[in-house]
């Protein structure tokens, strides 16, 4: 079955109430737009907007302008505005080594940087958000630029022949010629540190040195034997006479062991046996 939507009064009311509403739309949308840059649009009404530093405190009406206060303590507009609240100044936190670069004004927003050895890897409107420390630069390098409020610490390694015994140093220094100034090398360069040059003849002086220390220390311990080896055979003499005179003192003699070579003793006779060999005068 075919509709008639032309005779239908339902469908005919939904197309007059769809016209006014566009229309309705259509004339607020040209009443918005006619607002001018420094005019606001509230209600279907342009007021004029407050100055940087001051907020809206009454919207304007058709026969009042808008009524506009300051910023108070800590609060800002950093543009002409129809706020009815001020900013709030953002705080630059030391626990993330931010410090105020700009104090808040009732214009314009706290400006934050990096603490002293730190730089900012994340900016947002020009105002830090995130800090990083400098790299320190470690011997064997040389620091080519500074760390800076948005830039790291900048350095290249010492070239061969030259070296930098610290950290943050601004420069390299060359090694020492040893054979220029008339010596010998007794130790290479290094990127960290310089070459050691001795006299010649002076590399073997420590040898030397450790030689004779080696042989009166070895002198020193025969020394030490031979003492001790002479004390204990004199303790021991000493002991055994000892021993002998206390036996004497006691009555006690020590056998005489016998030998071939000993000779019987004999007793001389007079005469006449029995008698002795001497006369009396």
């Amino acid at each position: 079955m075919k509709l008639e939507t032309s005779r239908n009064p339902f469908f005919g009311t939904m197309h007059l109430s769809f016209c006014i509403f566009f229309t309705t739309q259509l004339l607020l949308y040209q009443e918005v737009s006619s607002c001018t840059d420094s005019e606001y649009n509230i209600h279907g009404e342009c007021c004029p907007r407050c100055n940087p530093g001051y907020r809206v405190e009454r919207h304007c009406t058709s026969t009042s302008s808008t009524t506009c206060v300051a910023c108070g303590w800590r609060t800002y507009t950093n543009r002409s505005n129809g706020l009815r609240e001020c900013f709030k100044c953002q705080e630059c936190e030391s626990g993330a080594n931010l410090r105020v670069k700009e104090e808040c004004t009732y214009t314009k927003n706290t400006v934050c940087s990096c603490k002293p050895g730190y730089y900012c890897i994340q900016f947002i409107d020009h105002d830090c958000e995130q800090c990083s420390k400098h790299t320190i630069s470690p011997p064997g390098f040389k620091v080519t630029q500074p760390g800076t409020e948005t830039n790291d610490t900048q350095f290249v390694p010492c070239l061969l022949g030259t070296y930098s015994e610290t950290e943050m140093s601004t420069s390299c220094e060359p090694w020492t010629n040893c054979s220029k100034a008339g010596m010998i090398e007794e130790r290479a360069g290094t990127a960290v540190s310089n070459a050691v040059c001795a006299c010649v003849g002076q590399k073997q002086v420590p040898v030397l040195v450790f030689v004779a220390t080696t042989a009166i220390l070895a002198l020193l311990v025969l020394a030490l034997i031979c003492g001790f080896i002479i004390w204990q055979w004199r303790k021991r003499i000493k002991k055994r006479a000892a021993r002998v005179q206390e036996e004497q003192r006691n009555g006690v003699y020590l056998p005489v062991q016998e030998s071939d070579n000993m000779v019987a003793p004999m007793q001389e006779t007079g005469q006449y046996p029995g008698e002795p060999a001497f006369t009396m005068a």
